[in-house]
């Protein structure tokens, strides 16, 4: 549901924006503390006490206040290795409080505070950092529709968004009522490596659009990948036209005696908690479970999410009219000068489609049941959409229907979305 328009939540949340970067995530961390300490607000009180002391205690220590997160930690679960992480880190942070107040005692003590500086644990804290900024932002912002699902049709189950740089997991599914409902807001773990895979053990997660293809679980899983995981359909089309490879990239758990996972500890996969695993495998539909990868993914843009549905059905329904208009040289105005579809690159298309048109005498196109998502990433030939649905085809001498899937490029905002990529889809 669209959240209700407040004008004083909005003034507030205007002047917050208007504030420097650094001062803004003050203001939000003491916010997020507070909250944190009270306990009254609906989040809190719905969170597990180990979690709760967690992020507490990270944001005593992102405020420099080690000893407030040590005073924290006390009554923590000790065999939670985060925790264990968060009191050596609150440690070595005073030890290196307390040996500047004695640098003026000899050279050697000034040598010491280098050495245990140096070992900061911060990178190994990188679970505990992503929560305390997940919570944060759900503090801090509307919970609104996601940029990039921009059409969801009726053979549209969910559709899973990984955000690698925020490494969180969102689900969403179609409410019945042309809007979408947030379903799951997870801590996800990505590939060790940062960046959009390119080849087979590179240990990076791909970037893309993508759907469930496959369940595994039982004899054909291996222990340390949970009870369940869900294979994705990499490498798909675009990435075979951008010579990307390798396979085995899957939604999966943790190893069954693993409670914690650091951020970036796969080798491509996405990983999160058995327990919130097997909850969350309950909505995935094999074929019909979307999955959106990206970086930085972007919320509550409704203007922008307006003018990519238009410019997007727009160009599409321009495609049609010139189809079925036997105008050979309008029609193939409409597609990428990279443009593959199977084996026929442009050059193949044109010869092919001239062939038949000259055939015809009329051509009727009726396209249904669209779906359209945009891409969150930019590829070589700019901005990328997926549209797929049902088209319904008959000329003078042929019928045929099916289901068609399209990736569009476009360089900029005031270009035309180009037929990068077309594909007949088995039912």
């Amino acid at each position: 549901m669209k959240p209700r328009y407040n004008p004083i939540r909005s003034l507030l949340l205007g002047l917050l924006l208007a504030l420097p970067a650094a001062v803004l995530a003050d203001e939000q961390m003491i916010y997020a503390s507070q909250v944190l300490k009270e306990g009254s607000h609906q989040m809190v009180r719905n969170m597990q006490s180990q979690e709760r002391t967690i992020l507490r205690a990270t944001a005593a220590l992102k405020s420099d206040q080690p000893g407030q997160a040590l005073e924290l930690l006390a009554s923590a679960g000790k065999q939670d290795p985060l925790v264990a992480l968060l009191e050596a880190e609150a440690h070595r942070v005073q030890a290196v409080n307390a040996m500047k107040q004695a640098e003026a005692y000899g050279d050697d003590i000034g040598q010491q505070e280098q050495l245990l500086a140096s070992a900061d644990l911060g990178p190994g804290l990188g679970e505990a950092n992503a929560r305390l900024d997940s919570f944060i932002d759900k503090l801090n912002q509307d919970s609104g529709d996601p940029v990039d699902i921009l059409l969801p049709g009726s053979d549209i189950a969910n559709v899973f968004m990984f955000d690698k740089a925020r490494n969180r997991m969102f689900l969403y599914a179609p409410d019945g009522k042309g809007g979408l409902k947030k379903l799951a807001d997870e801590y996800v773990v990505t590939g060790s490596m940062k960046g959009d895979k390119q080849v087979q053990g590179d240990g990076k997660t791909p970037n893309g659009i993508y759907r469930f293809i496959k369940k595994l679980q039982g004899a054909e899983l291996d222990s340390r990948y949970g009870p369940v995981a869900f294979p994705i359909d990499f490498p798909n089309a675009l990435d075979a036209l951008h010579r990307k490879n390798g396979n085995g990239i899957w939604l999966h758990g943790y190893p069954v005696d693993v409670l914690r996972r650091p951020p970036q500890d796969t080798r491509g996969c996405f990983s999160i908690s058995n327990n919130r695993l097997v909850e969350v495998a309950n909505y995935v539909t094999l074929g019909r479970s979307w999955v959106i990868v990206g970086e930085n993914l972007e919320f509550d843009h409704e203007g922008k999410k307006r003018q990519l549905i238009d410019s997007v059905r727009n160009d599409i329904e321009t495609w049609r009219q010139d189809w079925v208009s036997l105008n050979t040289d309008s029609y193939l105005s409409h597609y990428h000068r990279d443009f593959r579809s199977g084996e026929r690159d442009l050059a193949a298309w044109k010869s092919y489609k001239q062939h038949v048109n000259a055939n015809k005498s009329f051509v009727e196109v009726e396209f249904d049941n669209m779906t359209v998502m945009h891409d969150p990433n930019r590829w070589p030939e700019g901005e990328m959409v997926v549209a797929e649905f049902d088209q319904h085809y008959r000329s003078s001498n042929y019928a045929d229907q099916g289901r068609k899937r399209l990736y569009l490029a476009r360089t900029s905002e005031n270009q035309p979305w180009k037929i990068l990529l077309e594909e007949s889809l088995q039912r």
